[in-house]
């Protein structure tokens, strides 16, 4: 308001000196029309000049303002990021994937199998049948473990060779494997157990019953994070000196498989409620429900990304931080999820295939 009627007293004083001078010229005959006429073209080039100032004084600061307002305001503001991929290796069928370096290993259930193949190029450096179905693995100690799921054992492979080391009995059938400590963790389904299978001595500890049913799991955060088959989530704290273990559980929605940990929380994917819940590690409770649709099976986090895989619709999308991205057709069941750089690699069956997804 001020700014303008500053403006106005402008225009106004010019108005009135241009009135006064053109009466002045007016009497002053010929040489003072000349004057007069050097008087407006300067007068002209002053009005301009004010304007200019006075436009810049307003149209400035919202400029200023409008690049200074925040980008994330609401989700509605945020354009969506997108995802790309592209096939690394195609087998008949994939059940658990692993990776270091240069080297990567795969489980094909469908034929039992396991393979060593080089990430880069997709060529398949090895491959050696594995007794039982393989459903599940993990690199640890230098070392591949791998989940045997009908003949109840936990197989230990040089991965290099491929030549096993040792098999090592579990309760009834092994679905999901974690490392903590010096332990790998073998979640067993029909048992509804929880079994340490020690790094070094290739021996299997005490199995601890998980009330509420143990179908996958992670590691994070000084504890164990255990799907079941139920709608809890169960927080297992290994056995600490005299003290045996711990267990605490949390409702996060229904048919929970998925389950993963990062940035700060335990991420599940409920298969049959659609949704992904995030668990406060610390609090134990859920601190928001995402609504996904479809049959959000596998769930990882990677590169700051909450990555959910939906085995209905075959496709990947991240969904944390939000608004996450579009999903994306991946082709295929995607029955695992594995936090590869910035993005997941993806195994699935129907048809098998490893791909690699990551920010577009």
């Amino acid at each position: 308001m001020a700014q303008q009627n500053r403006r106005q007293r402008r225009l106004d004083q010019s108005k009135q000196d241009r009135a006064r001078r053109t009466q002045g010229a007016r009497r002053g005959g010929g040489g003072g029309g000349r004057r007069g006429d050097r008087r407006r073209r300067r007068l002209a080039w002053v009005l301009a000049a004010v304007l200019i100032v006075v436009v810049a004084g307003i149209a400035v600061p919202l400029l200023l303002a409008s690049s200074n307002a925040p980008t994330n305001q609401s989700p509605q503001t945020r354009a969506q990021a997108g995802l790309s991929s592209h096939t690394i290796l195609k087998l008949p069928a994939v059940s658990a994937l692993a990776e270091q370096g240069t080297a990567a290993w795969v489980t094909d259930d469908l034929r039992n199998v396991l393979v060593r193949f080089d990430p880069a190029t997709g060529q398949a450096a090895r491959t050696v049948h594995l007794p039982g179905r393989p459903v599940a693995m993990v690199l640890a100690a230098g070392h591949v473990w791998v989940a045997d799921a009908v003949d109840n054992q936990v197989v230990e492979v040089d991965p290099t060779t491929l030549l096993i080391q040792r098999s090592v009995p579990v309760p009834a059938e092994p679905t999901g494997m974690a490392v903590l400590g010096g332990d790998v963790w073998v979640t067993s389904l029909e048992a509804h157990e929880l079994t340490p299978v020690d790094l070094h001595t290739g021996t299997a500890g005490t199995p601890i019953d998980v009330l509420a049913g143990a179908v996958r799991v992670a590691a994070g955060y000084g504890s164990l994070w255990v799907t079941g088959t139920t709608d809890l989530l169960t927080r297992v704290t290994p056995p600490a000196g005299s003290a045996g273990p711990q267990q605490k559980t949390v409702t996060v929605g229904q048919g929970p498989i998925g389950v993963a940990t990062g940035q700060g929380s335990v991420w599940v994917a409920n298969a049959a409620g659609g949704s992904v819940a995030e668990v406060s590690a610390s609090g134990l409770f859920v601190t928001q429900t995402l609504r996904v649709g479809g049959d959000p099976l596998t769930v990882a986090v990677s590169g700051g990304s909450v990555y959910v895989g939906d085995g209905t619709g075959e496709t990947v999308r991240t969904v944390s931080p939000s608004p996450g991205s579009k999903a994306l057709g991946v082709g295929t069941d995607p029955r695992v999820l594995m936090p590869v750089g910035a993005g997941v690699w993806v195994g699935g069956s129907n048809p098998g295939r490893v791909l690699a997804v990551g920010p577009a």
